[in-house]
């Protein structure tokens, strides 16, 4: 079973069917910090179902592959439809 690990965590995200689950980066200028937003969105509608900040990367990654972990790992660079630079890749 693929993993979400710090090497892929920004080009690749879970999916199954409609939903995608992956992590972002969040940069907070007042505190000069990032911290990390564990996600799962639906695609068609764009509509977030779960989302969970963490300030360490390693207790983000930890919950996407213990409750994700199930669904395909994905490149997010793959273009399933629309232009190259919106959403709908």
């Amino acid at each position: 079973m693929l993993k979400m690990t710090v090497e892929n965590f920004q080009e690749k995200a879970f999916r199954f069917r409609e939903r995608q689950a992956g992590v972002s980066i969040i940069f907070d200028p007042d505190t000069d910090s990032f911290s990390y937003n564990a996600y799962c969105l639906e695609t068609k509608i764009m509509k977030e179902l779960f989302t969970v900040e963490f300030d360490y990367l390693d207790d983000a990654l930890e919950l996407m592959n213990d409750e994700f972990g199930s669904w395909e790992l994905f490149d997010l660079s793959e273009k399933s439809s629309g232009c190259a630079s919106c959403v709908a890749k």
